[in-house]
């Protein structure tokens, strides 16, 4: 063989063996990307069902709709008991704290709990809605804002649904004004945000609030169906993209995790969607019914981000869900 057929024979050799090389990467990283589907993988880290809370005889739930834990307590409004029920993380019964006052029926709706674990509860006292302040041993101490210690001027919230204490500030969903209300803890006004309507920025019954240790604030825009982002000035930022096929119907409470997940609860969806903060769905879980796992037309939710338990209000259930 000349020197010219050997090298053109060596060329061959080459690319043959170059291209059966490229071929084998392309077949593998082709396969891995046909085969790699993030759902299973972020269904795996979804939680489990764990337990129910529900009580028995006169400890017995009815109609429960928000929840808030602290300190291995959670403490539950009990809103057609028109009372509040406090039960240890492990589903015992401890106490109730009653919420009736002179022949009027006060329906607690939503509930927070603050750094120096004090309660705060908006709620229906006949044709009066308001924010009841107690300790944690369901003694009452004022009302909010009017006797919080503010400078002496005050807005009232129209109607006060959802509650959230973080740092110096309670956040508060009105739903006759269609706004959101963020006051220090001494009652005062800081800011408020959003008027009726649908466009951004714009709520209509906003039920459902957080907020992160940078500022940024979550609201459940619930008759809009869909979730707003806002910076701590009010200011909109974005809308939460809504999950492929199954897009959000109802959302209400909402809680962040120790991962900095949102756990959005959907009332109509029977389930809660669960989001990053900025906005990307992750996975769902819970389903209609009343078997272990099951969800009635659930509203509140409240996650203990030490041990990762979440507890989430199942309304018509009558009882607390706990996952894990």
């Amino acid at each position: 063989m000349n020197d010219i057929n050997r090298r053109l024979f060596a060329t061959i050799i080459f690319l043959i063996t170059l291209l059966g090389t490229a071929g084998i990467l392309y077949y593998s990283v082709a396969n891995v990307a046909d085969n790699e589907d993030p759902k299973p993988a972020l269904k795996s880290n979804a939680p489990t069902f764990d337990s129910t809370i529900a009580g028995k005889n006169e400890a017995q739930l009815s109609g429960p709709l928000n929840l808030v834990y602290s300190d291995g307590l959670l403490f539950i409004t009990d809103t057609e008991n028109l009372r509040l029920a406090v039960y240890s993380q492990t589903g015992s019964f401890k106490r109730t704290i009653d919420l009736r006052a002179e022949n009027i029926a006060i329906k607690p709706l939503g509930i927070t709990i603050d750094e120096k674990r004090r309660l705060y509860v908006s709620v229906s006292q006949g044709s009066d809605n308001t924010i009841l302040v107690f300790d944690r041993s369901g003694r009452f101490l004022y009302r909010f804002p009017e006797d919080a210690g503010n400078s002496g001027s005050y807005i009232t919230p129209g109607k006060a649904m959802a509650l959230f204490a973080h740092g110096d500030k309670l956040y508060v969903t009105d739903i006759v004004d269609h706004d959101i209300k963020v006051y220090s803890l001494e009652g005062d006004l800081v800011t408020r945000f959003g008027r009726p309507g649908s466009a951004k920025g714009e709520f209509l019954y906003p039920n459902g609030i957080a907020a992160d240790n940078s500022g940024k604030i979550f609201v459940s825009d619930s008759n809009n169906a869909r979730v707003q982002v806002f910076a701590a000035n009010g200011e909109f930022l974005r809308l939460f993209a809504q999950p492929g096929g199954d897009a959000l119907a109802l959302p209400r409470g909402m809680a962040l995790d120790g991962k900095g997940r949102l756990h959005i609860v959907d009332t109509l969806k029977h389930k809660v969607f669960v989001f990053t903060k900025e906005g990307r769905f992750l996975y769902s879980y819970g389903k209609f019914g009343t078997d272990d796992g099951g969800l009635s037309y659930p509203n509140g939710i409240a996650i203990d981000t030490t041990s990762g338990k979440i507890y989430v209000a199942d309304k018509t259930n009558n009882r607390v869900s706990v996952w894990e």
